[in-house]
């Protein structure tokens, strides 16, 4: 598996991307989680990239919907990209494998298009949350259980290391035990009982971490659908590291796996 994934970051890497927020989460480490198995090639489709903002604006965006469009590209999908909330309706979701929320902010959906939203994810859509995903529709509850915590504040962007929990999800299984990079580190609150928890930060490693146990990338099953989240992507830079993108390109590729099966979540998860 290990020579598969470097191999596709190596494609990716040529493809090329410019550089341009209190809880603790009770998670035992004395069982592991079942394997997550390597997903089947995409077979084609359509992702949808949802950027609108609210509140604070990600000068990230634009570099993290290139790379996202490469990505997915390279998995043979095709990739729309709006800020329109009027996309969100039964007949326009109906078009889509997968929708990407990348550091939406603030209150970006009525009530029709919230519904028609979660009626889509329930009945087998999937959903691939980026950084501010988390800080988005704070006053929707479904939307916080669904993308598994919300935002509580956050330190200045540093290094830290991010701990890999499960080594056998895509979006992990190219990574060392334990991955050092830069980037806005997400504290979080009202974290869901259900999530397979991937990667959790080390609040050793850096400053102003305040969850203790701190989940920073996980998936959970919603409804017949499910969703893959991870806290990264603050910095424009972030779209340009290889291992960043592989982590991208594995949570989708296993969203799209029509053979991936139940999510479990992770031990002692509450």
């Amino acid at each position: 598996m290990r020579l598969l994934t470097l191999g596709f970051i190596s494609v990716l890497t040529l493809v090329g991307c410019a550089s341009d927020e209190d809880e603790s989460v009770g998670q035992s480490e004395t069982a592991p989680a079942p394997a997550i198995k390597e997903p089947a090639p995409v077979r084609g489709g359509r992702i949808l990239i949802f950027t609108r903002t609210k509140g604070y604006r990600h000068d990230s965006i634009p570099v993290g919907v290139r790379c996202l469009r490469e990505i997915a590209t390279a998995q043979g999908l095709e990739v729309e990209q709006t800020e329109d909330p009027a996309r969100f309706t039964a007949e326009s979701l109906a078009r889509f494998r997968c929708v990407v929320f990348l550091s939406t902010t603030g209150d970006i959906l009525d009530p029709p298009q919230e519904r028609a939203f979660q009626d889509w994810m329930e009945s087998g859509g999937t959903f691939l949350g980026v950084h501010a995903a988390a800080d988005t529709e704070y006053t929707w509850p479904w939307y916080g259980k669904m993308v598994g915590a919300y935002f509580s504040s956050h330190p200045k962007v540093q290094p830290a290391v991010q701990e890999v929990v499960d080594p056998t999800h895509p979006a992990t299984a190219h990574l060392p035990a334990r991955w050092r990079r830069t980037d806005e580190w997400y504290n979080f609150r009202d974290f869901e009982p259900d999530l397979r928890v991937l990667l959790r930060l080390d609040e050793r490693s850096y400053s102003g971490g305040n969850n203790g146990d701190h989940p920073s990338s996980w998936c959970k099953p919603v409804g017949r659908g499910r969703m893959f989240y991870t806290a990264g992507g603050h910095t424009k830079e972030s779209y340009a590291e290889p291992e960043f993108r592989e982590h991208l390109a594995g949570g989708l590729r296993w969203l799209l796996d029509p053979a991936a099966g139940t999510v479990t979540p992770s031990p002692g998860a509450r």
